[in-house]
């Protein structure tokens, strides 16, 4: 029997993860620090708010649903690291054409 995950901690370990606090998360969903906190409470959460913390999030709703937290976390580390290298190549691509200008 698989074991349902605890959408509320997976929310708040996704978030925690993000290095955002409750507060920053509440603001973007229109809600109180307090409603956000008794969110992360609940083992349930319906799929509108999901998708609506998933945005804010920067995750897919998938992430938020897995209930293994070392999914979680690979997720968005590789998440981050994509980013990070998309980063990277803007960065180096500014630099090419800024070179190629000042020919």
């Amino acid at each position: 029997m698989t074991r349902k995950p605890h959408l509320g901690k997976n929310v708040s370990r996704i978030r925690t993860a993000r290095e955002m606090k409750q507060e920053t998360l509440a603001k973007a969903l229109g809600v109180s620090q307090q409603a956000v906190s008794r969110m992360e409470q609940r083992a349930v959460i319906g799929d509108d708010s999901l998708k609506k913390i998933a945005e804010i999030l920067e995750v897919s709703l998938a992430t938020i649903k897995a209930c293994d937290e070392n999914f979680i976390l690979s997720h968005i580390m590789s998440d981050q690291n994509h980013n990070y290298n998309l980063q990277r190549i803007l960065r180096l691509i500014k630099k090419i054409l800024g070179a190629n200008y000042e020919k």
